[in-house]
């Protein structure tokens, strides 16, 4: 009766071990799952933020170049003869 027992024992010993295993494998893919995603996450937003910053540099050289022309034909308008 003991032997029955003590081998119970172990093997519910034994079953809770592998629980905690699998439990421990499962708890380590699912942090590697989350850190890939954060890193894909803020990999886009850093393309996001590259891509804003270009197009406010092109939008800006635009109007400087607009303003640049304004510029210029209020001077030749100032500076023509009657």
């Amino acid at each position: 009766m003991m032997l029955i027992l003590r081998e119970e024992n172990e093997a519910k010993a034994e079953a809770r071990r592998a629980d905690e295993e699998q439990r421990r494998r499962d708890e380590l893919a699912a942090r590697e799952e989350r850190c890939k995603s954060e890193k894909k996450e803020a990999e886009e937003r850093r393309l996001q933020e590259s891509l804003a910053r270009e197009e406010h540099v092109c939008r800006d050289r635009e109007d400087a170049r607009a303003r640049t022309q304004e510029l210029a034909m209020i001077f030749g308008a100032l500076t023509m003869e009657p």
